[in-house]
Formats: structure tokens, sequence, C-alpha cells
């Protein structure tokens, strides 16, 4: 696991690791270290069998000098989902940045599913994100981001210092996904531009990597169904497109986050249940 360098020593290192296996027919963890301020609830099973765990902060958001790490590794024929309990706030950090390191090992024929809530970037917020992702033979991941841009009831939008992201993807023959981006608002003044964000302050991916083998017929099916859902009138703009190997990728934005994740939710539970005949899972939130 790699670390992040330059913690400032008024920031909260918080930690989480945790280990799955495949114990009498199910999935269990083996495996439960945090440190405030990240831990998780008491993972449950869904009906589907998939072990869901809500993850947390106690202390209400990120903030100026945070460090957070995250490793997660899921043995041979598991099946695990990751959500959030809520939206993560990302406070205003007029000084230094707040970091925040995750690493996923995805066993043989193994599922993870990592779909937290949206990230809300406060006015100056200053946050670096990395995120790195292995497949072993078989196992399939979905992973999620969706940002909302400041407190939109407030007039708060695109008001963050910066925001920095780097997501890497990849199994025993490579790389599958490799998407690295950087905005700084006051340097960028043209996101709100025609081809940007246009009026669209919100913004996310749906990433969905390893064999899913499907079809001529079940992509442009698949298409077809997705696009009522990513392209709504007036609120959002999005679409899909196949990775040069193992993968699918889904971009999107919109007047409110909460378009975007139930558009994925929908997208994701209908690949789900139609191709790889899994069972949906309620996630309890509401």
């Amino acid at each position: 696991m790699h670390t992040i360098s330059e913690r400032h020593p008024t920031g909260r290192h918080g930690k989480l690791k945790l280990s799955f296996a495949k114990q009498h027919g199910r999935t269990t963890m083996t495996e439960s270290f945090f440190r405030v301020p990240l831990q998780v609830m008491k993972p449950y099973h869904d009906e589907s069998g998939c072990l869901c765990l809500y993850l947390l902060s106690p202390t209400g958001g990120i903030v100026q000098g945070d460090d957070y790490q995250i490793e997660v590794h899921l043995s041979k024929e598991t099946h695990v989902l990751l959500t959030t309990q809520a939206a993560t706030k990302v406070y205003g950090m007029p000084r230094h940045a707040a970091r925040q390191h995750i690493h996923f090992h995805v066993g043989e024929n193994a599922l993870l599913e990592y779909l937290p809530d949206p990230t809300i970037l406060f006015r100056e917020a200053n946050f670096d994100q990395r995120m790195h992702l292995f497949l072993a033979r078989g196992a399939k991941a979905v992973v999620q981001e969706i940002i909302m841009p400041g407190r939109l009831a407030r007039g708060e939008v695109l008001a963050f210092t910066q925001y920095r992201a780097h997501f890497e993807a990849s199994d025993e023959k490579g790389m599958l996904l490799y998407d690295a981006f950087c905005l700084q608002p006051t340097r960028t003044p043209n996101l709100t531009s025609l081809g940007v964000l246009e009026e669209y302050p919100c913004w996310g991916g749906l990433y969905l990597l390893g064999n899913l083998e499907l079809t001529h017929h079940e992509w442009e099916g698949l298409c077809e169904r997705a696009d009522s859902f990513l392209n709504q009138r007036g609120k959002s703009i999005g679409g899909l497109s196949k990775l040069h190997r193992n993968g699918i990728a889904i971009r999107m934005v919109a007047h409110h986050a909460q378009t975007i994740q139930s558009a994925f939710q929908t997208v994701w539970n209908d690949l789900k249940t139609e191709m790889l005949e899994l069972t949906a899972i309620n996630l309890r939130k509401y």
C-alpha cells in the first residue's frame, strides 16, 4: 500500500483496513482495523448474500490536514458492498489540503461494489483523493464517484480551492483504467463554458471493471436503456462507453447530485440483474 507523504501535524490520521473471505458458503469479514476518524458500522448480509458495510466518520467531515488511509482486501469468491452513511463533507481549508488514499484488492471471482454517497466540496476545500484497484482473475468491481461543488442551496458553487482525483485500475494483464485530473476554479475560469460543465454544476463517474462479456446486442440494449436515465431533459447530460478492454465508463453532469446518484444506481441495478444475474441490493438509507 502506498502512503501519502507530508502529513500536517494538526490533521487527523485516520486508517481503515478490512479483509473478507468466504466461510461456510458466505462472505465474512475476517479483519477489521480502524483508527478514528475512519470506522465502519456492523456489517450485515443482504438477501442476495452480499456483505454490506457503511463507512462513516464520527467527526462529521474532512477538515484541513486530514490524512485518510483505506485498504480493503477481498479473497476468492467474496461479494462486498461498501457505501457511506451520508454525503462526505469536505470543509474549507485556508492553508493545508486534506488527503485520502484508497487501495482495493479484489480476489479471484470476487465482486466489489464501492458506492459512496456524493462528496460535497465546501468553500475553500482542498482535497486530494487517490484510488488504486487491482482485480484478480475473474474479479469484477463497480466504483462510483459523485461530486457536489459546494452547498448549492446557499449559492455556493465552484468555490472550492482545489479538487485532485487519481484513479488507477489494473488486472493481471495490465492497466484497465487511468483517470486523473485537477480542478482549480480560480485558475480555470472556463469550467462552466460550453463542452465542460455548462450550466450543470454536479458531475460523476461510474466505472464497471472486469470481464463483463457483453455481446453486441447486450451492449446496444444497455446503451438504449441507460440513455433515458443519464440524459434527462433540462436536468442532466450523460453517456457511457467501453474501455479498451474489460470495462465500462459512465460520465454524467447534472443540476443536482441526487439525479446522478439515482441514475447510476438504476443503470448498475439493470446491468447487475439482467446481465450478471445478481440481485439488486437495498442500501437501507431512507
